[in-house]
C-alpha cells in the first residue's frame, strides 16, 4: 500500500484541500523536496501562484526544486488531470496538513503500537529527566510523566506543541514542559537529560540528530528510539548499529507491523 493510500484510509472522512498547504511551517516546506511528487506539485503550484509564493518566501531554499519541477512538467493538460494532481498531492502530504489543521484527529487515529514497557525494559524512568524528542501530539511524553520527575516534549510544529500544552493543562500535569525544537537542535544544555526517547521521529538529518542526542543526554543515560513499520526493510539498522554509534537492536511483530527498538547507554 502506498503512503498516500495508507493516509487516505487512516484519515478517511477528513476534509483536506489544496489551500491547506498555506498552513505548513518552514521546515515542513523544506521536506517537500523529498516527499512531494514533482509532477503533481508543478501542476498545483502553476494553478495556485499564491501557494507557490508562500512556499518560496516561507522557505527560500525550496525555490530551486519548485522551479525545476515546473520547468520539467509544466501545467496540467486539462481540468480532470489538474483535479487528479490536487488529490494525489494533498493525500501524499496529508500528514503534514493534519499536523497543523487537525492535531486532535491525528492524536485520536494514530496509535503507538508499542508499550511504555518497551522503554522501561531498557531503563527506569522513575524520577528521571526525560526528553520526548519529535514529540508529535505527546503520546510518549504523556506516558512518561507517570514515572518521570520531569518530561520535556520537544516538537517543531506549533499546532502540535499547543495541543500538548492544552492537554497537559486539562489533565493538570505539573511535570510536563513543551519546547520548540528539532532533533538536530534541541534547546537544552549539554548533559541535561537522563533519558531521551523518540517514536517514529529520527531520520530527517540522522547524523546531526544522533550527535545532538549524545550532547543532551548525560553520561550514564540512555537514548531509545522506537520505530513502527509494515516494511521489512529497515533504513536505519545498518547505520545505527555500526561502530560509530553502537546502538543495540531488537524487533518483534505485532498486528502485521514490525516494532523496532534501538537503545544506547551513553558512556
Amino acid at each position: 500500500m502506498s503512503y498516500g493510500k495508507m493516509l487516505r484510509k487512516l484519515f478517511q472522512g477528513v476534509d483536506l484541500r489544496v489551500e491547506d498547504f498555506l498552513l505548513l511551517e518552514a521546515f515542513q516546506i523544506g521536506s517537500l523536496k523529498d516527499r512531494a511528487p514533482a509532477r503533481e506539485l508543478a501542476a498545483v503550484l502553476l494553478e495556485h501562484p499564491d501557494i507557490r509564493y508562500f512556499f518560496i518566501h516561507k522557505f527560500p531554499p525550496i525555490m530551486k526544486f519548485i522551479e525545476s519541477a515546473i520547468d520539467r512538467f509544466g501545467p496540467a493538460e486539462n481540468k480532470k488531470e489538474y483535479e487528479k494532481c490536487c488529490d494525489t498531492l494533498v493525500w501524499e502530504l496529508a500528514e503534514l496538513i493534519i499536523y497543523n489543521k487537525h492535531p486532535d484527529i491525528y492524536d485520536s487515529r494514530v496509535f503507538l503500537e508499542w508499550s511504555i514497557d518497551d522503554i522501561r525494559s531498557v531503563a527506569s524512568l522513575k524520577n528521571k529527566v526525560v526528553i520526548d524528542a519529535g514529540a508529535g501530539t505527546g503520546r510518549v511524553a504523556f506516558d512518561a510523566v507517570e514515572d518521570a520527575g520531569m518530561v520535556f516534549a520537544v516538537e517543531p510544529c506549533a499546532s502540535l506543541r499547543n495541543f500538548i500544552i492544552d492537554k497537559g493543562r486539562e489533565k493538570g500535569i505539573p511535570n510536563l514542559f513543551v519546547l520548540d525544537g528539532f532533533l538536530h537542535a534541541i534547546p537544552l544544555p549539554e548533559g541535561f537529560a537522563d533519558i531521551l526517547i523518540t517514536s517514529n521521529a529520527i531520520g530527517w538529518n540522522l547524523n546531526d540528530e544522533l550527535k545532538e542526542i549524545e550532547r543532551v543526554v548525560k553520561t550514564g543515560g540512555y537514548a531509545i528510539h522506537l520505530l513502527t513499520s509494515s516494511d521489512f526493510d529497515d533504513p536505519y539498522k545498518e547505520h545505527l548499529t555500526k561502530p560509530k554509534w553502537q546502538y543495540t537492536y531488537a524487533e518483534y511483530e505485532k498486528d502485521d507491523l514490525i516494532i523496532r527498538k534501538y537503545w544506547k547507554h551513553i558512556a
